[in-house]
């Protein structure tokens, strides 16, 4: 007698059936006027629900209505907030902006231009520039200077005087005073906005085809 015969014949178990979630997990205004009209209907006509009690039921209900219906508006409100700030943000095309941050991005014969602002007077001051992969392509010795706001228009080329591919660029100022002791440098980036990035729900500018920068962080408008 074959075994395989029996066991072919036996229903298969579905497993996944256990996992099915079963009713909802939060209650909205339909649900809520079923339980009051059924409560309604099943209490006990020699206790009927005073009057008080129904009032605070249907306030509740109402409180529920109101809070809901303003959620809705509010979520309405700031989608449409969002989609207005959106296209303002299209005004910033082929515009150049500044902002916090040290990189510079180059694209063919374009490039941003960084700034620093040097806290004190600097005994030396070397400007190093490095591309994505943290490989150091360029330094620049600036010798002394004073405390004050400086431009770096760097002309896109390594320490062998090549044109360097484009992409995004970091550059560092290591400043010392007469002492030795480092002086601090604050860092700011002008480029070009040349596309918007959306993703995520949250705005994102594109400075030289390669720098992401929130807008949160536009200082100006050049």
């Amino acid at each position: 007698m074959a075994v395989s015969s029996v066991s072919s014949s036996l229903p298969m178990f579905q497993e996944e059936s256990l996992f099915e979630p079963v009713g909802k997990s939060e209650l909205d205004r339909q649900d809520f006027m079923t339980l009051f009209i059924t409560q309604l209907q099943y209490q006990d006509p020699m206790k009927p629900m005073d009057s008080y009690e129904m009032a605070s039921q249907l306030a509740q209900f109402s409180n529920m209505e109101a809070t809901m219906q303003m959620a809705d508006n509010m979520e309405a409100l700031l989608d449409y907030q969002t989609s207005q700030n959106n296209l303002q943000l299209l005004t910033l095309l082929d515009k150049d902006v500044r902002l916090l941050g040290n990189e510079i991005g180059v694209n063919g014969d374009q490039h941003g231009t960084g700034e620093f602002t040097l806290a004190d007077n600097a005994d030396t001051c070397v400007v190093e520039i490095y591309d994505s992969g943290q490989h150091l392509v360029r330094t620049i010795d600036l010798g002394s200077m004073s405390a004050d706001t400086y431009t770096l228009d760097w002309d896109g080329q390594d320490s062998l005087g090549e044109d360097v591919a484009d992409g995004a660029y970091g550059y560092v100022v290591k400043a010392y005073d007469i002492a030795g002791q480092e002086i601090g440098v604050n860092y700011q980036t002008v480029g070009k906005v040349t596309g918007l990035d959306f993703d995520g729900g949250k705005a994102q500018l594109i400075l030289d085809n390669y720098i992401g920068a929130d807008v949160s962080g536009v200082i100006g408008v050049n």
